[in-house]
């Protein structure tokens, strides 16, 4: 079969920006914000959280990155929904940590093993339960950061997890005060924590790295607006990126902003093509951040799922005459496929540089 290979140059601006975000199916299980979320290898896990009456959840649902579906898996045990948990992911295993339970602050941790579909109660945090901390995982460690406690003030305490031995210990105290709601990513074996509410309830906008190795942290950048909590934090392609969240005007946003670490920089990008939101679920893989429920800039608990994949269109087209290798191809919603005809496809190259092109019969 001979088939004709045209190349498209011509992207409209709308096009672009609309690729780079997509719909996926809704989450299956009630409206709701504040729950928590993670990934173990093609299955993202998303649950708890609380719904539009007010009431902590337990169930927990996975989608399929693959087949971009959703199944049931087991709820935690009863009596222990919750909204603010912390999770985290280690050797195939997740855990959850802490939360509020609707009337108490929670210390607890809870494992969560796929190939059993079990939930297995581990030691609790040696100290007060808190719900909204912030989280990231170096190893075989685990840091607990920050949150609320029932005197219902943010904390600057750090808890770090030894996942093989089941043991904790405190390291030093955040030196800039204490936060809630903040949001943590990690990059090149370093923390970064941004937002989030200090204990006068004000909403921060600084950015800091955390070095593992020094228990030390550092402000690196101011976020270019106002502060905000309940905001989502993610890396990819070495750059770190803000979205959504509540700032201290009570507005939700819908944007997006990519920090350069190497030039120290702020870019605004192209945001969600939907309302403003806060309080979602998130997780992030090797082909895009996966956003889930939250609740609107109109008070309205949601179930809808996104999908942000920031590398597919920004890149310049291709050059003829480069030496260059062909990487993969991927489909108009940035899923991998082989070569089809009468179908537009993006060619990915070696150098990063991207193609539209469309094969005919």
């Amino acid at each position: 079969m001979k088939s004709i290979f045209i190349v498209l140059f011509l992207l409209s601006a709308f096009e672009s920006v609309a690729q780079n975000w997509q719909e996926l199916p809704d989450f299956p299980g009630v409206a709701r914000d504040d729950g928590t979320a993670f990934v173990i290898e093609d299955t993202a896990y998303f649950g708890t959280g609380l719904t539009p009456w007010w009431a902590p959840t337990s169930d927990f649902y996975g989608f399929d990155l693959t087949n971009e579906t959703w199944f049931s898996i087991a709820s935690l045990p009863s009596g222990e929904e919750r909204q603010y948990a912390a999770s985290f992911t280690s050797s195939n295993m997740a855990f959850i940590v802490g939360g509020h339970d609707g009337n108490n602050f929670l210390n607890d941790v809870w494992q969560f093993d796929p190939a059993t579909n079990i939930w297995t109660e581990r030691s609790p945090i040696p100290a007060e339960g808190r719900s909204g901390a912030a989280c990231w995982v170096f190893n075989d460690t685990a840091y607990i950061i920050g949150g609320k406690t029932e005197l219902n003030q943010a904390i600057d305490e750090v808890w770090a997890y030894s996942i093989q031995s089941d043991t904790w210990i405190q390291k030093n105290n955040l030196p800039f005060g204490g936060r809630w709601r903040s949001s943590a990513t990690t990059l090149n074996d370093f923390g970064y924590l941004l937002f989030g509410k200090d204990e006068n309830e004000n909403f921060r906008n600084e950015l800091f790295e955390y070095d593992p190795t020094q228990d030390s942290w550092t402000q690196i950048s101011t976020f270019p607006s106002l502060g905000r909590s309940h905001a989502a934090l993610f890396t990819f392609n070495a750059k770190i990126y803000a979205a959504f969240g509540l700032d201290s005007l009570s507005n939700s946003h819908n944007d997006l902003w990519q920090y350069d670490l190497a030039n120290t920089t702020w870019q605004s990008l192209p945001g969600l093509p939907s309302v403003g939101r806060r309080g979602g679920m998130i997780v992030t893989t090797d082909n895009g951040m996966y956003y889930a429920t939250g609740i609107d800039e109109s008070d309205q608990r949601l179930t809808e799922v996104w999908k942000y994949h920031p590398s597919l269109f920004t890149q310049d087209l291709t050059i003829e005459g480069q030496d260059k290798k062909l990487v993969k191809v991927v489909d108009l919603l940035g899923r991998e496929t082989p070569i089809k005809a009468n179908e537009v496809l993006i060619y990915v190259y070696s150098d990063g540089t991207t193609e539209k092109v469309f094969h005919l019969d």
